[in-house]
């Protein structure tokens, strides 16, 4: 991608950042993934595809990835960069259709959710209604892993969750932290 940091300026309030995330946040974000397992996986924000690759080189082929994208220049970007990828379901639109793909594709359930949506920038409202959908779509030993830059939202992640794990990882700009959310 030409500027990952010009478009991420330009959409801040959809990209919450500055820079792509670090080979560490990655690692932090995924590793608690049983990647032998998923069958369905959704991704909130594929950015520049960072996530989404490591995403792509771990699960089977068999395992269905849906990845969304709001900004139109991150998803050209990554349909170009992904076009032939088995099981990658790259959807250009609002996360909070996801619900509706997924019934489109008669899925009852997600194994895990990766969200790198900004929620320190939502309102409560947003996120009520994009994690009211989520926990019914999310199997019963499934997990939502959101990584933020601040705590603002963990009393929020609180009230749906009964399980938030956090983990944090200073080796990005900027330092994140990384929530394990289990029903």
């Amino acid at each position: 991608m030409e500027s990952f940091f010009k478009e991420a300026i330009l959409s801040f309030k959809t990209s919450g950042t500055i820079r792509p995330s670090s080979k560490y946040l990655i690692h932090a974000c995924l590793k608690d993934i049983d990647f032998e397992r998923a069958e369905n996986i959704i991704e909130f924000g594929a950015g520049n595809g960072c996530i989404t690759s490591e995403i792509i080189s771990r699960k089977r082929k068999s395992t269905n990835l849906y990845s969304f994208e709001l900004n139109e220049k991150f998803y050209n970007h990554c349909k170009k960069r992904f076009h032939n990828e088995d099981g990658l379901h790259l959807i250009h639109g609002s996360v909070l259709e996801f619900d509706k793909i997924l019934e489109s594709q008669k899925i009852n359930s997600v194994d895990y959710f990766i969200s790198s949506l900004p929620l320190s920038l939502f309102e409560k409202s947003t996120i009520n209604s994009i994690i009211g959908k989520v926990i019914p779509h999310m199997n019963n030993d499934g997990m939502f892993i959101q990584y933020l830059y601040s705590f603002n939202r963990y009393k929020l992640l609180r009230k749906h969750f009964n399980q938030v794990a956090m983990d944090m990882t200073l080796l990005n700009l900027p330092p994140a932290i990384i929530f394990k959310c289990k029903k």
